[in-house]
């Protein structure tokens, strides 16, 4: 796979990346999220749509229900009410590929930041699609059955 691009595979499973402005509310990040089914993460964005961060579906879910999680094992700890919780308070850093960047170079990334899925930005950080690690399985079963 090293020789695919992001760019040949990055729209086969989804076509819009999701989304939300970095002053999001946990309502409208779980509205987004279930808009599509196949997302695994959100993105958090600026009015610019430039990346400021990621918000993987699984700890926007430890967000929601965290008492119910023991301490040693939270990744959101409540430190205010849930409804004044914004996208900004709890996105992880942004990680990113571009078109141009390769297969290996993505799901190494994915892989370091036990992430699913990859926001794919341009040159000026805009949010230009996604990268979903069933695409990643999907160019590995074409090039091994051509």
């Amino acid at each position: 796979m090293k020789k695919l691009e992001v760019k040949s595979v990055h729209k086969l499973i989804t076509q819009e990346a999701s989304c939300v402005l970095e002053d999001a509310d946990v309502m409208t990040i779980a509205k987004e999220i279930v808009k599509d089914p196949k997302t695994r993460s959100v993105y958090v964005v600026n009015k610019e749509n430039k990346l400021l961060g990621i918000i993987p579906v699984a700890n926007f879910a430890e967000c929601l229900f965290y008492e119910y999680i023991p301490d040693d094992l939270l990744y959101y700890k409540a430190v205010k009410p849930l409804e004044l919780v914004t996208a900004k308070d709890i996105m992880l850093p942004p990680v990113y590929v571009k078109e141009t960047d390769t297969l290996d170079i993505a799901f190494q990334k994915m892989y370091r930041e036990g992430l699913k899925e990859l926001p794919v930005v341009d040159d000026e950080m805009h949010v230009i699609g996604d990268l979903n690690i069933l695409e990643i399985i999907t160019a590995w079963i074409r090039r091994n059955t051509e």
